[in-house]
């Protein structure tokens, strides 16, 4: 077989040293084998209905079988048997879901590992657009014009567009097939036949992600290695360029075996950490590990790695606890699902918890099947440089975007794009310079586990989340609390809220001799997760000189403050 550095509180409850992981170990559902090799699988609101969908996509590279999803029942609920199937069959990977072809509706890409002959014939990546009545159109209406063995595709909006791009992951080892990996750009909702980008590095990938990295507003390029480093490629669109064909950082741990791989902030300083699941049936250990993220720089080495080894196929980011850091969930072939705790910047060796199933485990991901946790108070405000047009929001995944305003004029849904999975937020035209981008979006804080099996005797899985959030007001009624990332900060930081609601709210900069600096909120708050991006610039868009900062915020008679360093 196959393969603010610190935080500044007011009123907040400390978190708790040890939290139990609010999630069942037996799974609510189990859906019907009926022979399938399950690999690829994601969530998605395919009919709008509010709810989420199962999406999977079967054959790896042992049978050539349909893509199928699961539609939820309007309660929480998934079927045994899928509710739609493609009509073609291939050797199918891992998939992605967003809105391609910017017609409102969740669309789908899938890697196909192999092509129709089995190994020694390469596959494809192909699309299917969303029918909008809980499926897709039977068929893929686009594949790639020349074949290669990608097993795994993402999409991002690389080039600022505001459309969604599609990267993919190139190469098969076993039969030594190596290949560059590959953009391909969305011009008008349409992608070409040909790649846009190609890598200068002919290898082995199993998994492409995107991710700003270095924190400059743009989208880089991660790919997983297999028999090879891990590498990210570094955008420069943003400064008028594109995105680099050698990478700009590599493992120094090689070989890498990487199944797969995951960004995630895990110790709150604002930069995305890299998640790998190295697999041992190539060779190595087969260790999960964390490469950390200092100001934008990758490590080259692992700063954590699990305490023991296997063939690990899965890592994915969560706060399940909801302690306010990211967790490692990973899964293994032949295996239980576990996660990792995150204990304030860093993780546990081994897992403080495991699934009662032992399974070849594919693909793990998170959402709130049963609508349990859902809340629409989400708010992420950022600052306009001229030509920086993508926003991260606060949470992920994000179920919907509900409005986006720029200097408080409301731009229409075909004027950005949103990734669900991930957050990242593409706007269609750069906001001017000083000019407030805000973005209120609905996202849940009860999410559930999705899984897929290989074992075409085994179905999929779905764990649901414990935690007694059932009918939770859209507030924080324990207090609130303040935190900044990145800090120390080079060019802009990210002010995060979780708490109440209040009628008269401020929050601003100060200098150390408390004159104002930039007001970024005056007026009522809503409750719920709320961000603020200060870049430091004064009212009147100056760049301020290095030192010391405070951030100051005011609500209902409470206050809170965080120092900055700005450098």
């Amino acid at each position: 077989m196959r393969r603010l550095a610190l935080l500044g509180f007011a009123l907040c409850l400390a978190a708790p040293a040890r939290a139990d992981m609010p999630l069942a170990t037996t799974p609510a559902w189990t859906s019907t084998a009926l022979g399938h090799v399950a690999t690829g699988g994601g969530w998605a609101d395919l009919d709008g209905d509010g709810w989420v969908d199962f999406v999977a996509a079967n054959g790896n590279d042992m049978a050539r079988q349909t893509v199928v999803v699961y539609r939820n029942n309007g309660a929480g609920g998934l079927p045994l048997a899928p509710t739609w199937s493609s009509s073609d069959i291939d050797y199918h990977g891992h998939l992605d879901l967003g809105d391609v072809n910017g017609d409102g509706l969740i669309d789908l890409v899938v890697g196909v590992y192999l092509g129709p002959a089995g190994f020694g014939n390469p596959g494809k990546a192909k699309l299917y657009l969303g029918n909008g009545a809980g499926g897709f159109t039977p068929t893929p209406v686009w594949s790639t014009g020349t074949p290669l063995y990608c097993f795994s595709v993402a999409l991002g909006d690389v080039n600022g567009d505001g459309r969604l791009d599609l990267a993919c992951a190139a190469g098969e080892s076993y039969e030594a097939h190596p290949e560059r990996l590959r953009v391909y750009l969305n011009t008008g909702g349409s992608l070409p036949a040909l790649p846009s980008w190609e890598s200068s590095d002919i290898g082995y990938a199993l998994d492409v992600t995107w991710c700003d990295v270095d924190l400059d507003g743009d989208l880089d390029l991660a790919a997983s290695g297999e028999i090879s480093r891990n590498r990210v490629y570094f955008n420069r669109y943003g400064e008028g360029g594109g995105l680099d064909t050698v990478a700009g950082w590599t493992s120094g741990d090689t070989p890498s075996y990487a199944n797969t791989i995951a960004f995630g902030d895990w110790n709150g300083d604002g930069t995305p950490d890299l998640a790998v699941a190295d697999n041992n049936q190539l060779g190595g250990a087969g260790r999960f590990k964390v490469y950390a993220n200092t100001a934008g720089a990758l490590g080259a080495t692992p700063a954590w790695q699990s305490s023991n080894g296997g063939y690990g196929s899965h890592v994915s980011w969560v706060d399940l606890d909801l302690d306010g850091d990211r967790d490692l969930a990973a899964g293994r072939w032949w295996g239980a699902v576990r996660l990792y705790e995150n204990t304030g910047g860093g993780l546990t060796t081994a897992p403080v918890w495991q699934s009662s199933t032992s399974s070849v485990i594919e693909n793990l991901f998170w959402e709130d099947v049963d609508n349990d946790g859902l809340l629409s108070n989400g708010l992420t405000v950022a600052v306009g440089d001229g030509a920086r047009r993508g926003v991260q929001l606060a949470a992920a995944p994000v179920r919907a975007v509900l409005s986006v305003t720029v200097d408080g004029t409301p731009l229409a849904a075909s004027e950005y794009v949103l990734h669900p999975a991930t957050g990242w937020l593409a706007l269609a035209a750069a906001p001017a310079p000083g000019a407030q981008v805000a973005v209120a979006f609905r996202y849940s804080r009860d999410l559930d586990l999705g899984c897929t099996n290989w074992d075409s005797t085994l179905g999929n899985y779905l764990f649901l989340n414990t935690g007694t959030l059932v009918g939770a007001p859209e507030t924080t009624p324990l207090g609130f609390s303040l935190a900044a990332a990145p800090n120390p900060l080079r060019a802009r930081t990210v002010l995060r809220y979780r708490g109440e609601g209040a009628g008269a709210a401020s929050l601003a900069i100060f200098d150390l001799q408390g004159r104002r600096v930039k007001s970024l909120h005056a007026g009522a708050l809503p409750g719920g997760l709320l961000s603020w991006e200060w870049d430091a610039r004064d009212e009147g868009g100056q760049r301020q000189a290095a030192g010391v900062y405070f951030a100051r915020f005011v609500a209902d008679g409470h206050e809170a403050s965080v120092k900055l360093i700005l450098l």
